[in-house]
């Protein structure tokens, strides 16, 4: 029972929710949208929990830090339509492949540059794992195409669910309204930044990137703007003032449009690297700020040059 809880706190954590209740309804919405992939998310949330535990991750195991990065290693084997034995191959290798990957990434934020900015491994563990699964499985990739639509209102309100269902590249309005429900049970916060997040990838879809309102409703142009809005909204910046934290969240939330944007020039496989590198961009930089508020001035004496 209790490594139930632990797996289900892994689902949950994706969106920076530690509550076994709130995983489960993300499962239940993963369900309706495709049942091979929320098994496939239970697996790999649960393997790479049971591989940290062996590595000293016995605090992140329990509270589902050290279980998300599989579940979404498991999405992303049911997002692109494996045949069942390889899909469940590679849930099970990316899985364990994600515990090395986060203490290499954990190494390297350790270090004496970049400990100060407190960068956390996030997605990135899923991003590269993923990332080498979809070249070695690219014969068999067939992902299926998203739900859209070209009238406003409703675009409007599917790009709404579709933008939290993409985050583990699922689909579907009520896939998304699930999640969205999910969240506010584990964290009201989480939900309410989580929803400012889609709101400013949408006006940023309009005003910037010309898009239509047919892509907006995809949700693709949307998910990595709910994860970071929750991340320095509610986690990460919640010593300072709601007014900096909004700030922060609509200048993050609109730069992950543009930075995915970037990426989808290039061969590499977008997932969650806008949001991770717009999120560790905007952690640094305070970083930046806070070192050099707290720098005392140099006071020279009458004349100095």
């Amino acid at each position: 029972m209790q490594w139930l809880i632990y797996t289900l706190r892994g689902i949950s954590q994706i969106f920076f929710v530690s509550n076994a209740l709130s995983g489960a309804l993300i499962i239940v919405g993963v369900a309706l949208f495709n049942p091979l992939m929320a098994a496939l998310m239970l697996l790999g949330s649960l393997v790479q929990s049971g591989v940290g535990s062996l590595h000293e991750h016995k605090e992140e195991v329990v509270d589902g830090r050290m279980g998300f990065n599989g579940a979404l290693v498991g999405a992303f084997a049911g997002f692109a339509h494996l045949p069942l034995n390889l899909a469940i191959l590679a849930t099970l290798l990316g899985a364990v492949a994600c515990v090395p990957v986060h203490n290499l990434v954990a190494k390297l934020f350790a270090s004496s540059a970049l400990s100060k900015a407190a960068l956390p491994v996030s997605t990135a563990p899923f991003c590269l794992v993923a990332g080498t699964l979809k070249i070695l499985t690219l014969t068999f990739f067939d992902p299926v195409a998203t739900s859209s639509s070209s009238q406003a209102g409703l675009g409007l309100l599917l790009s709404l669910g579709n933008s939290f269902a993409e985050v583990v590249l699922a689909d579907g309005w009520l896939t998304g309204l699930i999640i969205i429900t999910a969240l506010f049970i584990g964290s009201v916060q989480v939900g309410v930044f989580g929803l400012v997040g889609v709101l400013v990838a949408d006006l940023t879809a309009f005003a910037l990137l010309h898009s239509d309102i047919s892509t907006i409703s995809t949700g693709l142009q949307g998910y990595s703007a709910v994860l970071v809005a929750i991340a320095l909204g509610a986690i990460f910046w919640t010593q300072e003032r709601l007014t900096i934290r909004f700030l922060g969240v609509v200048l993050a939330s609109a730069m992950t449009l543009v930075i995915g944007f970037l990426l989808a020039l290039t061969p590499i496989p977008v997932f969650t690297w806008p949001f991770l590198l717009t999120m560790w961009l905007f952690m640094l930089a305070k970083m930046f700020i806070d070192t050099s508020a707290k720098q005392p001035l140099t006071h020279h004496p009458a004349g100095a040059l």
